[in-house]
């Protein structure tokens, strides 16, 4: 999401990155920002995990916990509110388009790879973003039609 953003022209050196995670996309949007010269903010709910919270923070993030009442969908409510007041770029994981592409790209030909010449029946995951659902899931289906794509929430 971050490289299309800056082939894109989007963002810059300098600019605030903002993201709503539950920890594992806001370490790699914290470590990104951190190597290419990003500020970065994170709003999670406040009952996600403290060692992701701390991670994020030794990488340079300023985390912005919202309330356990509001969820997942109060962390990115306020993430558009914040980039949308100060003029931060949104990476907007649940909806980037390149999200799923890299998976597409990336992940799901990794998989194919490690199962050439095996028999591969079941791809399991969690749903997360979607990303992975949609890209490696979407690769895999096209290249092993036969697969079943199986969800967990």
């Amino acid at each position: 999401m971050i490289e299309e953003a800056e082939k894109s022209g989007r963002i810059k050196p300098g600019d605030v990155l903002i993201e709503a995670t539950s920890g594992n996309t806001g370490i790699a949007v914290a470590m990104l920002c951190a190597q290419r010269g990003y500020k970065c903010v994170i709003c999670m709910a406040e009952t996600f995990s403290i060692e992701r919270r701390k991670l994020m923070r030794m990488l340079g993030a300023k985390v912005i916990l919202t309330p356990k009442s509001g969820k997942g969908t109060g962390m990115v409510k306020k993430a558009a509110e914040l980039a949308e007041a100060k003029g931060w770029f949104l990476c907007r994981q649940f909806e980037n388009e390149a999200n799923p592409a890299f998976h597409a790209a990336t992940t799901g030909p990794e998989i194919l790879n490690d199962f050439k010449g095996q028999r591969l029946d079941y791809f399991v995951l969690g749903y997360g973003t979607g990303g992975t659902f949609a890209g490696a899931g979407g690769a895999i289906k096209k290249a092993r039609p036969n697969v079943k794509i199986c969800l967990a929430e």
